[in-house]
């Protein structure tokens, strides 16, 4: 008995020490952030959305819109904070595919700034001035799978600050399923 007893302490504190490791791993700082539940809109996840102390223009509450049966969202957390999400289903290659039609775009310089594992964010400049005053965007393209299904994740395609972005991926590395 004393043995089982010292077996499953050690278990516990592995355990402990396993979660911490993970979150330090991460090094995010989610204060001014709250948690929503996206299972009541047929995502089985939970993700981290940034509120209204961000300073990016966002409001208090979320909205979330999902036809029911639908293959996709759009999460919308005040005038700046918009992504899309949409399922691919098993479509294992999406984000290499994505990636490489990303890079080879005719119109578009592209510059990757970050990428963590299947979190792309990157800035893109048009090839030819136009005379246009923003001629740099900052755009964020990720690929989730929850399971077993690919959900696609992108910002909206006139772009967002770097700022936006940045809080942008937080939320989206926040995405976690939920276990039942």
């Amino acid at each position: 008995m004393r043995y089982f007893i010292k077996l499953f302490l050690l278990f516990i504190l592995v355990s402990c020490n396993q979660g911490e490791k993970e979150l330090a791993s991460q090094n995010i700082d989610y204060y001014q952030f709250q948690l929503v539940n996206l299972a009541k809109y047929d995502i089985p996840a939970t993700i981290y959305l940034p509120d209204a102390s961000a300073g990016i223009g966002t409001s208090f509450k979320p909205l979330i819109e999902h036809e029911v049966g639908g293959y996709k969202w759009r999460i919308k957390v005040g005038r700046y904070f918009v992504i899309d999400i949409e399922d691919f289903g098993d479509f294992i290659y999406l984000f290499e595919e994505k990636k490489k039609e990303i890079l080879t775009n005719k119109v578009y310089k592209t510059n990757i700034i970050n990428e963590d594992k299947s979190i792309l964010v990157y800035q893109q400049t048009l090839k030819e001035d136009i005379g246009l005053k923003k001629n740099k965007t900052f755009h964020i393209y990720a690929v989730v799978k929850i399971d077993n299904i690919f959900y696609q994740i992108t910002n909206t395609e006139k772009g967002n600050t770097r700022k936006e972005i940045d809080f942008m991926f937080k939320s989206i590395k926040s995405i976690k399923k939920i276990n039942e």
